[in-house]
């Protein structure tokens, strides 16, 4: 009895075996009913004899395989029926692994046409191949345990790939008894690199059982274990296939009770009589297989039970009533409460990407310390620009404010009558916007609100600022002119007797503009550095995490399962590297106004500190920026 889709099927007696090429049918499926298709997949329907023909597992029409000009596969046509256990069998280089691998959507078909659960991965390939692959499980030769987890947490990290509404606790549970299956609940905590090749195997086993998969494509499963554990591998495949589970195996001689051969490079299958057992509650194997997958099962009260239905005893209920309606009125098949389902695909995915990703950051600081530090300098460099770009910034906009003001200093023995003639001469020109006037107390006012000038009035018992007249001239063109008419009056000091310096403004443009291109080419000399320095870096933290992400993806991993342990890796490299750049700027200020009263010189004028602020929240967040950023493109390194 299968459950496939939305039917129930029961499979009645048995037919003869036989043998024979591969496609030697019309309809390419050994002798059985061409299934009908529908929008490129296949469907079931009726056969001749009343019963229901379930739509293949896996189908493989004309399909072809080469490698340059090496051709692995010619026109291999195969179907294998759910539930069913078949083996691939031949020397190697058959193209036994290429098979399995086409099948998974590792690799794609030169030619040809492939179904896997009645999605076409002819078309379209990698399209929904996560979705697909989250239904199958492969058992690799070469184990392809994660190395950085330990037995336990990668079958753990395949139960939370595959289903992210399962509780933590139920995954758990899981995770445990598949290593009970395969006798290794002592060695849960080993990683890879501490267990022996068939004691990883044997965990390759386990993850792969353990996701209970639709289909299950086991490449040499025998190998590297011995005779004991070779038999236990072999019944807990053979069980998987009685449960329901399509087993696929390749292997380079007949070992398995498989129904069907697939032997390669000849193409032949073989149909085997061999008994397909049925698991016990002893764990001991009992029934019988036929040669086109389809059996007769006994069971009892111990476990062992028989079911050979004719098709007169098919229930109707069975071909009426949908199995998914059937599956929401089972008890046992209640699905959790929404919010229990919310919560564990809520808490899973926090721990498939933030502690995942902080896991793999603390064990990759040897690796991305030359990053953040590179970033941090960076950082550094960019922040203290930012203040010094600010200060220029401000001095070039009060130097063009105050150039079109002209303060005419009066000489010590002015008379007032000199002094307000001075004053109606200059309100009178056309030139002129306004005059005020300053006492030698206002003035001495005014530069004690300037740092480093503070300090001028104690050291001389009297007051060094003279009495002034300020002059707002209209157009700055016309300063000069101003400034001129007023030199040879009376009241007016003749060794100082203005401001106005002709050079003044023109140097702080011109020292303006060579700051700026300086600190551009220190900005694009530092930035090429950078970039080498994070590219190296991050060719090496890819490098030792492309195993990792292509395992993820073969369980099954949607892509932000994948991209996302990435993303925290940068955001937590960025925001160290941010951090450092942001305390030592800040340091680099308070110091900067902590020594403006002792050199009598403003370092940083008009930065304050809502500036300041501004500059460093810039800078964490370019540390962010920057720290995902160079993640992801290791992670595209590592992808490809």
């Amino acid at each position: 009895m299968y459950r496939h889709g939305l039917i129930w099927i029961e499979r009645v007696g048995s037919r003869p075996a036989t043998s024979g090429r591969v496609g030697a049918s019309k309809n390419g499926l050994n002798g059985r009913a061409a299934p009908a298709k529908k929008n490129g997949a296949i469907r079931s329907r009726p056969v001749t004899n009343g019963q229901l023909a379930a739509e293949p597992a896996v189908k493989l029409v004309g399909v072809s395989k080469s490698f340059g000009r090496r051709a692995v596969l010619k026109s291999v046509n195969f179907s294998v029926a759910p539930g069913e256990l078949v083996e691939v069998t031949g020397p190697s280089g058959s193209g036994k692994t290429t098979l399995l691998r086409l099948i998974h959507g590792q690799l794609r078909a030169n030619a040809g046409l492939l179904w896997v659960g009645g999605r076409g991965l002819h078309r379209r390939w990698r399209r929904g191949l996560g979705s697909l692959r989250g239904e199958m499980a492969f058992v690799f030769q070469e184990q392809r345990l994660l190395p950085r987890l330990t037995a336990f947490e990668n079958i753990v990290l395949a139960l939370q790939v595959r289903n992210l509404q399962v509780p933590n606790k139920t995954i758990r549970k899981r995770a445990l008894e598949a290593l009970e299956s395969v006798k290794l609940a002592d060695r849960a905590r080993a990683y890879p690199h501490q267990l022996s090749a068939g004691e990883r195997q044997r965990v390759s086993i386990a993850r792969a059982l353990a996701t209970k998969p639709r289909v299950l494509l086991a490449d040499e499963p025998l190998n590297s274990v011995d005779e004991a554990n070779g038999a236990l591998i072999t019944h807990l495949l053979e069980a998987a296939a009685v449960a329901g589970t399509t087993v696929i195996v390749a292997t380079h001689r007949h070992t398995f009770a498989a129904s069907r051969i697939l032997r390669l490079p000849s193409e032949k299958v073989v149909t085997n009589g061999a008994k397909r057992p049925a698991i016990n509650g002893n764990g001991h194997a009992n029934g019988h297989q036929n040669g086109n997958g389809n059996g007769n099962v006994s069971s009892n009260g111990n476990g062992n039970g028989h079911v050979n239905a004719a098709p007169s005893a098919l229930a109707w209920w069975r071909l009426v009533i949908p199995a998914r309606e059937r599956q929401r009125k089972s008890p046992k098949a209640l699905r959790l409460p929404l919010w229990r389902r919310a919560g564990a695909s809520l808490a899973n995915g926090y721990r498939l990407v933030v502690l995942n990703g902080l896991r793999s950051w603390s064990r990759d600081a040897r690796l991305t310390t030359p990053v953040i530090g590179t970033i941090a300098l960076l950082l550094m460099l960019c922040g203290t620009l930012a203040l010094v770009g600010i200060a220029v910034e401000g001095a070039v906009a009060d130097q063009a404010s105050q150039a079109s003001i002209v303060r005419v200093y009066l000489a010590s023995d002015a008379t007032p009558d000199a002094i307000a003639a001075l004053k109606a001469k200059l309100a009178a020109d056309s030139r002129v916007a306004s005059v005020t006037f300053l006492t030698p107390e206002q003035a001495l006012a005014e530069a004690s609100k300037r740092p480093g000038l503070d300090g001028l009035a104690s050291l001389s018992s009297t007051n060094p600022f003279p009495a002034s007249l300020d002059v707002r001239v209209k157009l700055v063109t016309q300063v000069a002119a101003v400034a001129k008419s007023v030199q040879s009056d009376p009241a007016v000091d003749p060794s100082y007797p203005t401001s106005y310096d002709p050079d003044t403004y023109s140097r702080l443009r011109h020292f303006a503009l060579i700051a700026g291109s300086i600190a551009a080419g220190i900005m694009l000399l530092f930035a090429f550095i950078a970039y080498a320095v994070i590219a190296n870096s991050m060719r090496s933290i890819a490098a030792s995490r492309r195993q990792e992400v292509a395992v993820t993806r073969l369980l099954g991993a949607r892509g932000w399962m994948v991209r996302g342990p990435f993303v925290v890796e940068g955001l937590m490299t960025g925001a160290l590297a941010g951090a450092l750049a942001a305390a030592v700027v800040a340091g680099a200020y308070l110091l900067a106004v902590r020594f403006e009263d002792t050199i009598f010189v403003q370092v940083l004028p008009g930065v304050g500190a809502v500036a300041v602020q501004y500059v460093l929240a810039a800078v964490i967040t370019a540390g962010l920026v920057l720290g995902t950023g160079t993640a992801l493109f290791g992670f595209r390194k590592a992808r490809a």
